[in-house]
Order: structure tokens, then C-alpha cells, then sequence
């Protein structure tokens, strides 16, 4: 089992690294001063003669003065600046702590909701009316959709808090993709659509959590029959090299270059992407991707659908010392 985890700021390496820079910045007078004195500029008795000893004092003095004012000046801009992101990681902690909390506390009362509703549409407690039932309908659809909101933002809670465990094992790329276009198969169908599967004879295995990376193709592939009216969907896998390579790719509306950077920031539902959705699908997938070492990344031209490519290791890099068990 792989453990992610957040790194940290440090601002002891911050202020060691600004003191080496100082210091040698601070040779600089030094060695302009000896190139003077070697290209015979200055001579020491030059330097010596009236005035010009107590000038060439008053100026050591104030370049060192300067120096050690510049110096103090910086050490509080750097201070203010640890301060400053101390302050926002304990915000962003207690954030991430109140979305866990009220995603937690919202699970209990929406499972009994639900289950209330599916006891009404099933007859438990009568035989319901058309008239009765389509309201009660109407309150399961919504129920669904807030639970899988309430499960989003359980999902970027853990990720954010690097609490999301994999537990790797052997796994067919095949197999999660066939059972992901299942899932989908009705609703493609009645919207009209084909969904295509182009897979490779061998089977494409790689290490991996099955349940994070069927979540992943989940999201794109429910992502895409959401947004494609007529056409296609196609599910593509390509070895490239220690590498597998999924696409899934649509007949949609595409998507403007100006969004495609947006797509995967948390919330953010660009173009015609007004349809119900918490905004967090994609941004969990690519999550989850680079959980397992890989890459998510989205190519589109408004107009000639959408292509997301996947990128998975055969094999996850070996675990650092103190990465978790």
C-alpha cells in the first residue's frame, strides 16, 4: 500500500540558502577592489595620500552598512513570507478539515433520504400514483446527485490532505475499461451514440489500485457521453514504450483553447459544461493519474470534439524511504 504525501515548506533550507547567496555577494566589493589594485587603477599610496585614505574608509563603511541594512531587510521579507504561508497552510488544513467534516456529517441523513425515497418507489408502504411517483423520482435523482457531490468532496479532501492510500496491485487495462463502457452502455444507446472500443490483442497490464483507475475512466468516459449529442466515443489503448496510453475521445462540441488550462481546476465547469456536475470529476481523474505516476492531459478545438489522454507507468518508481506502507 502507497501512501502520498504533501510536501512541506521549509524555511530553515529557505533562510540557509539566502545566507550562502549573501555571502557571496558580499565577496563581490572584495574582488572588484584586488582587480583595481592588480590593473594598477588604485595604488596604496594613492589611497593613502590626504584624503583619500579617509574616503576609501567612509566608503568601506558604508558599503558595509548597506550590506548588512540589505541583509536585515531581506531576512524580514523572508520572515514575513514564512509567516505569511504558515498562515495559509493552517487555512487551507481547516478548509480541507470543514469540507471532510460537512461531506461526513451530510452521508448519514442523505443514505436515510434515499433509502426512504427507494422504499416509496418500490411499494413498501403502498402503491403509489403516477401522480406521487414523479415527485418521488424527482427526489431520488436529486438524492443521487448529491451524494456523489458529498463523495467528490470526500475525494478532494483526502487527496488534498495526502490521505488517499492505493493499494497497488496486478491489473488489465481491458478489463476496467469494458467494465466502465457497461456502466455507460444503456445511456450511450439512448442517446444514440456508439461507443468503441479499440484495444490491444495482449492484455495491457500495469500495477495499479483497480477501483482509483476505474474512477478515473469513469469520469472521462461519463464525462464524454455527457457532452457529445450525436457521433461517437472511443476508448483507444496504445503501448508507448514503458508506458500504456488511454484516450478517450468524442464527437462533442470541443472545447475553446482559452479553457482547455481550466478544465482541471476544482469547481470550474467552462463553456457548455452547464449540465448538473460538482466540477470536480476531472480534477479528481487527473488526481488520481498522477497518484499512480501518470499524466492526464486534454487535447480540443471547438467544433471537432475532445480527446483526453492517460498516461500509466507499467511500473509505479520505486518507493522512497519514509513513504508510508
Amino acid at each position: 500500500m502507497h501512501t502520498t504525501r504533501r510536501t512541506n515548506f521549509n524555511p530553515k533550507r529557505l533562510f540557509s540558502q539566502f545566507n550562502i547567496a549573501f555571502s557571496l555577494m558580499s565577496i563581490i566589493p572584495i574582488l572588484i577592489f584586488c582587480y583595481l589594485i592588480t590593473v594598477k587603477f588604485v595604488t596604496a599610496s594613492l589611497l593613502l595620500e590626504g584624503l583619500n585614505g579617509v574616503y576609501l574608509l567612509l566608503a568601506i563603511v558604508i558599503a558595509f552598512l548597506g550590506l548588512v541594512a540589505g541583509r536585515q531587510a531581506i531576512r524580514h521579507i523572508l520572515a514575513r513570507l514564512v509567516e505569511s504561508n504558515a498562515k495559509l497552510e493552517r487555512l487551507n488544513d481547516q478548509q480541507a478539515a470543514f469540507v471532510s467534516n460537512v461531506a461526513h456529517e451530510f452521508r448519514s441523513p442523505l443514505t436515510v433520504m434515499t433509502g426512504a425515497m427507494d422504499n416509496l418507489a418500490d411499494g413498501l408502504h403502498g402503491q403509489l400514483t403516477q401522480d406521487q411517483l414523479e415527485p418521488v423520482a424527482m427526489c431520488r435523482r436529486e438524492s443521487g446527485r448529491l451524494k456523489r457531490l458529498v463523495g467528490d468532496l470526500l475525494d478532494v479532501a483526502r487527496i488534498e490532505a495526502g490521505k488517499v492510500h492505493l493499494v497497488y496491485a496486478e491489473v488489465v487495462l481491458q478489463e476496467i475499461l469494458r467494465a466502465t463502457a457497461q456502466l455507460f452502455d444503456d445511456h450511450v444507446k439512448q442517446r444514440g451514440l456508439r461507443l468503441t472500443l479499440d484495444f490491444p490483442e495482449a492484455p495491457a497490464q500495469i500495477m495499479g489500485d483497480r477501483d482509483r483507475l476505474q474512477q478515473v475512466f469513469v469520469n472521462l468516459v461519463g464525462n464524454a457521453a455527457k457532452f457529445t449529442k450525436q457521433g461517437e466515443i472511443r476508448v483507444r489503448v496504445r503501448q508507448d514504450g514503458d508506458a500504456y496510453q488511454i484516450e478517450v475521445t468524442d464527437t462533442g462540441p470541443g472545447i475553446a483553447s482559452e479553457d482547455l488550462g481550466r478544465i482541471f481546476d476544482k469547481f470550474e465547469r467552462v463553456g457548455n459544461q452547464a449540465e448538473e456536475g460538482s466540477g470536480l470529476g476531472l480534477p479528481i481523474a487527473k488526481d488520481l493519474v498522477e497518484l499512480h505516476h501518470g499524466r492526464l492531459w486534454a487535447e480540443s478545438q471547438p467544433g471537432q470534439g475532445s480527446r483526453f489522454i492517460v498516461t500509466l507507468p507499467l511500473q509505479p518508481p520505486r518507493r522512497q524511504e519514509g513513504d508510508g506502507a
